[in-house]
């Protein structure tokens, strides 16, 4: 019984931390834009729930809030139907209530004659397999670094004062965080799919903008004894995406010791000598809520392919980029979908300054196509 819930709050707090890498990450330093009110959010009405309902979420609550440390192995399951690939990686991760995490990530090598358990659904055709990249994310509680291994390169995104601490649960899956029911429901469609002596299953729609930004779905499997998810999987906003997470070998509640030998004397304080700096760095008062821009340097340009152009948009205003949509050709083949972005000037990892255009070209209506 004890690794069974061990387990389970590993994959709380795994999500977690990829929730807030998530949040800064689509968002690129949130912390640069004024803050204002989200005038969705304002008029949005508390979702009715069924009686069960409401007891999961109130027991989902209550149980969340108990954990203080976890370490544990992962595996990470990346599905992309347009070209129909499955991406593997592995590593390990850290966490320690209320904001500092650590997440290792590795290509996993793919074995000769290896398959995918995902396939075609015409062809019956399973996905192609691939190694995933090599990357870390650290966050210490003010910044998350994202570490670009095999480019030796790495990326600051501060954290907003005010997204700190046990605040963390605003990012883009803040139910894994322990939210209050009644928050909940006030963001999100809550669907209750299964609910068995074996495992609790939700489906949970975004209501807001800011939050359909960075997934249209997500499907938590609760284990009804303490009420911490087993299993997520997340749809991209694009629907044409997904990531599995897997969790094993984790220990709850252990002191720093092994980790600390493992990585120095804090594991949430990465050594980056030999790694280049780039994108763009802004610096947090620690005692004024005010932020300065302290570097300005050009950063990438994000993929917008496959993505509707309403989110497309969106994600690059909140990154300081503007951008032009133009129609493309008809959609016509399996997988294209009409008002999706299938080319962008400039290309994706191609670099760009804040207040730079980027043009994005759009599926159009299959009707239009010429006769």
């Amino acid at each position: 019984m004890k690794s069974k819930l061990v387990l389970h709050q590993s994959a709380l707090v795994f999500t977690c931390c990829t929730a807030l890498i998530l949040f800064l990450t689509n968002n690129n330093l949130l912390a640069q834009r004024k803050q204002r009110p989200d005038p969705a959010n304002a008029v949005l009405k508390v979702q009715q729930l069924s009686p069960e309902l409401e007891e999961i979420l109130k027991k989902w609550e209550t149980e969340s809030a108990k954990i203080v440390k976890l370490e544990g192995k992962h595996k990470r399951f990346l599905y992309d139907d347009v070209f129909q690939i499955e991406k593997r990686a592995e590593g390990k991760f850290y966490y320690e209530k209320p904001d500092k995490g650590r997440i290792d990530i590795a290509g996993m090598k793919i074995s000769k004659g290896a398959k995918s358990k995902k396939k075609n659904p015409k062809t019956g055709q399973p996905y192609g397999l691939k190694s995933g990249d090599n990357e870390r994310w650290i966050c210490d509680g003010k910044r998350i670094f994202q570490i670009h291994d095999d480019e030796e390169s790495y990326e600051v995104f501060p954290i907003p004062l005010d997204r700190r601490g046990a605040n963390i649960m605003e990012g883009p899956l803040p139910f894994l965080f322990g939210m209050p029911a009644a928050t909940a429901k006030k963001r999100y469609f809550l669907k209750l799919m299964v609910n068995t002596p074996q495992q609790i299953v939700m489906a949970v729609n975004p209501r807001r903008p800011a939050d359909a930004a960075n997934y249209s779905e997500a499907k938590i499997i609760l284990n009804p004894k303490t009420y911490l998810p087993g299993a997520v999987q997340l749809i991209h906003p694009g629907k044409n995406q997904s990531t599995v997470y897997s969790f094993e070998d984790v220990v709850a509640n252990k002191n720093r010791g092994l980790i600390a030998g493992l990585f120095g004397k804090d594991p949430f304080h990465p050594d980056l000598d030999d790694y280049q700096l780039q994108g763009k760095v802004v610096a947090v008062a620690e005692d004024k809520n005010v932020q300065k821009p302290v570097q300005q340097a050009v950063f990438k340009v994000p993929s917008m392919i496959g993505k509707d152009y309403k989110t497309a948009q969106k994600m690059l205003e909140n990154m300081g980029l503007n951008s032009k949509v133009y129609p493309g050709k008809p959609a016509l083949k399996r997988g294209q979908h009409k008002f999706h972005v299938y080319n962008q000037k400039p290309q994706a990892g191609e670099s760009a300054q804040q207040g730079a255009v980027i043009h994005l070209q759009l599926y159009t209506e299959p009707k239009s196509a010429p006769k």
